[in-house]
This record gives structure tokens, C-alpha cells and sequence, in this order.
């Protein structure tokens, strides 16, 4: 229980009950964050939704961030109504698609190794059934 001010990209500004100020808390250690009007703003250590006047305030990288993170696989691109200067634009676009890549990296790189572990154990598990010389008599220098 508490008091929530803000959120800033992935820190959330809250005063615990009984406290004199603020706190910066990052968004990972936060489960849930329910505000008082029934959104849900964090769930999952995921920023659900900002207001207006909160995703106004964040800057270029953090909008970037923020929509890259809150926008579906397959939504088509596309830039805040808020940034109008062609730089900005540029600067957005940049960390927007670096962010995704990162992220489809990370699965990528997952996903490989998650395979070669169970390559490896299904591989083991086999060779430990297989006998290769087994009952064969017809081994040289058997006996």
C-alpha cells in the first residue's frame, strides 16, 4: 500500500505507506501495481499502460522503448503524432527496431540451446541403451 506518482520508462515512482517521499522502484520487482481507478499498470513486471500526459513526458528513446515493448508482433510501424522533427523521427526508428532485434536475438539464442541440451540428453539417453559390442561372437580375439 501506498502512493504511486509516476511511471518513467521502466521506473515506477511510489511512496510506501507511512514513508516521507518518493521512491524510484524498478518495474522488474513489481508484480502488480493497481491504481486507485482500477487500471492495472504493472502486471508482471510489464508496464501495462500510461496516461496521455505520462507517455508526453517520456523522451524519444523511452517512447521507442515503451512502444516497441507494448505494440503486438505483428502491428504495422509507425511514429508518435508527437514527434514532428526528422531527427527525432530517425533517433526513434533506431532504438525501436535495435530493441526488437535484441529481443528476437535473445529468443533466437534461447531456443538454440534449449535444442542442444535436448539433442545432447536424447543423444546420451541413446548411447547409454545401445551396447555396441554387445553378444557378437564375431568380435577378433573374442573369446
Amino acid at each position: 500500500m501506498g502512493e504511486y506518482s509516476k511511471i518513467e520508462g521502466k521506473i515506477v515512482f511510489f511512496k510506501p505507506k507511512d514513508a516521507f517521499a518518493f521512491q524510484p522502484i524498478s518495474v522488474k520487482q513489481i508484480e502488480r501495481l493497481e491504481l486507485k481507478d482500477g487500471r492495472v499498470a504493472v502486471l508482471d513486471s510489464k508496464v501495462k499502460s500510461l496516461t496521455l500526459e505520462e507517455y508526453q513526458k517520456l523522451s524519444t528513446k523511452e517512447k521507442a522503448i515503451y512502444d516497441e515493448e507494448n505494440n503486438g508482433v505483428f502491428e504495422k510501424f509507425s511514429y508518435p503524432k508527437s514527434l514532428v522533427n526528422e531527427y527525432d523521427r530517425l533517433y526513434y526508428k533506431q532504438v525501436y527496431y535495435k530493441i526488437k532485434r535484441e529481443r528476437r536475438s535473445e529468443v533466437v539464442c534461447t531456443t538454440v540451446v534449449c535444442t542442444g541440451i535436448l539433442v545432447c540428453l536424447l543423444y546420451l539417453q541413446a548411447m547409454s541403451d545401445f551396447d555396441l559390442f554387445g553378444d557378437w561372437d564375431g568380435f577378433p580375439g573374442s573369446p
